[in-house]
């Protein structure tokens, strides 16, 4: 991945034997989510005599409300980002003692899918086991607890690529102390405001109502659509714009630009790196910029940096990348 800046991650491999379930979910407590249809983990275990080393089982469902399958049956690539999620604060909760009334505050993201052909939708759900690594910072205490979460990624028993996250999960009272920090404003939630979003063709969604987008008044820029009754992209109650969307937006904006730029080609998200730099407000418009950075002659690859901002306050910032599908296809 020549053009990309993204961050390159030490991986490995846990040896360890170990055995792994995949017939029910985790308890949704332990993910953070309020509906069980939801949790994608089905098990995990430490590995013994590896404190920090475990193993997460998931199963990716080949239809979903929200992450769903694109024109050629590639697996969305937000579903190892959700499961990435989920498998950092349920390591967290089960193997490191953080109470599950913490909340959890994420600091960066990256992923890469390096072999997109495996994401292909096929007869059955596709079974997933994260060969993770969960590195608590220094400083630790009863409130607070720094780490990232490194893993190698395998789908069906081979490996797909590679994710790391880096969260701070603490009590409620600093929690509290965080947002006020941060100046957070409390207001009412953005009520929905009738705008021309833009076609869910456009942005790699299967489904308008998942559209988050609608075009600005510069090429690149975005208005980001907030509706806190969506039921995907507002999982739970949440009282800052979700990371999760923030995510998803980047995506999107990053299919519509290439979608102009590249005409005939289509194009899948195979990397992303996301950093977070303030809460987003629910009272204040979210805008979205983006920007294609150079084409990768030899793999067809395309970048793509987005950031978000309320304001003058930057909210979050991403480098992407894209490969066309007819390339993923034969990778």
């Amino acid at each position: 991945m020549s053009i990309s800046t993204l961050p390159v991650r030490t991986t490995f491999t846990n040896t360890a034997p170990c055995s792994l379930g995949f017939d029910q979910t985790v308890p949704r407590q332990l993910v953070h989510r309020a509906g069980v249809t939801e949790v994608f983990l089905t098990d995990g275990v430490q590995i013994q005599g590896e404190s920090r080393s475990v193993r997460i089982a998931a199963q990716w469902p080949r239809h979903h409300a929200l992450y769903q399958p694109d024109a050629q049956r590639f697996s969305d690539p937000m579903l190892l980002v959700e499961t990435l999620r989920q498998a950092a604060i349920y390591t967290a909760h089960r193997f490191h003692g953080v109470p599950q009334h913490h909340r959890f505050i994420f600091c960066d993201l990256d992923f890469r899918i390096e072999e997109p052909a495996l994401l292909r939708i096929g007869g059955a759900p596709l079974r997933v086991v994260f060969d993770g690594r969960f590195s608590p910072e220094d400083g630790r205490t009863d409130t607070r607890l720094a780490a990232r979460f490194d893993a190698a990624v395998e789908v069906d028993g081979r490996r797909c690529g590679q994710g790391s996250v880096r969260l701070l999960a603490v009590g409620e009272r600093l929690y509290t102390a965080l947002r006020r920090r941060r100046n957070a404003s409390f207001g009412a939630p953005v009520q929905p405001v009738p705008r021309t979003l833009l076609p869910a063709s456009e942005v790699g969604q299967a489904r308008p109502e998942n559209v988050l987008l609608s075009r600005g008044t510069t090429p690149g820029t975005y208005a980001m659509h907030l509706d806190t009754s969506h039921p995907g992209y507002f999982e739970h109650a949440c009282d800052h714009v979700p990371g999760m969307a923030l995510i998803e937006a980047f995506r999107q904006a990053g299919h519509q630009l290439l979608r102009h730029s590249a005409r005939s080609d289509t194009h899948v998200m195979t990397a992303c790196a996301v950093s977070f730099d303030a809460f987003g407000e629910l009272d204040a418009p979210v805008t979205i910029h983006a920007d294609e950075g150079p084409k990768e002659a030899r793999s067809g690859e395309r970048l793509v940096r987005v950031s978000a901002a309320q304001g003058e306050r930057t909210l979050a910032r991403a480098t992407s990348v894209y490969l066309p599908h007819r390339t993923a296809a034969s990778r």
